[in-house]
C-alpha cells in the first residue's frame, strides 16, 4: 500500500537501483580468536564433565550440541578429550 499526500507519486531512482550486499569474511586473525574461544569453551565443558561427551552430565549437553557436532568439532580442534578423564577410584 502506498499512501501519499499529494496526487502524485515521486521515486527516487536510487530506491530501484540494487546493489549486492558487501560482505565481508572474517579476517584470520578473528578467525584464529573465536577458534581459540571456541576451543577454550569446549575444554572447559569437557572439565566439568570429567571427560564425558554424551549423556545429560557430558559436555555436549552443557554446550547445547548434540554429541556429533561436539565430536566433529573436537577432532576439528584438535582436543584431547581423554586428558580430561578422571580415574574411576575403587
Amino acid at each position: 500500500m502506498i499512501l501519499s499526500d499529494d496526487d502524485i507519486f515521486c521515486v527516487d531512482e536510487t530506491w530501484l537501483k540494487r546493489q549486492a550486499p558487501q560482505f565481508a569474511g572474517p579476517t584470520p586473525a578473528l578467525n584464529s580468536a573465536l577458534l581459540r574461544q571456541e576451543k577454550e569453551m569446549i575444554e572447559a565443558a569437557l572439565a566439568e564433565s570429567a571427560g564425558r561427551v554424551s549423556g545429560p552430565g557430558g559436555a555436549a549437553a552443557k554446550l547445547g550440541l548434540l554429541r556429533p557436532t561436539l565430536d566433529a568439532k573436537i577432532r576439528r580442534l584438535g582436543i584431547n578429550k581423554y586428558r580430561f578423564k578422571v580415574p574411576k577410584v575403587s
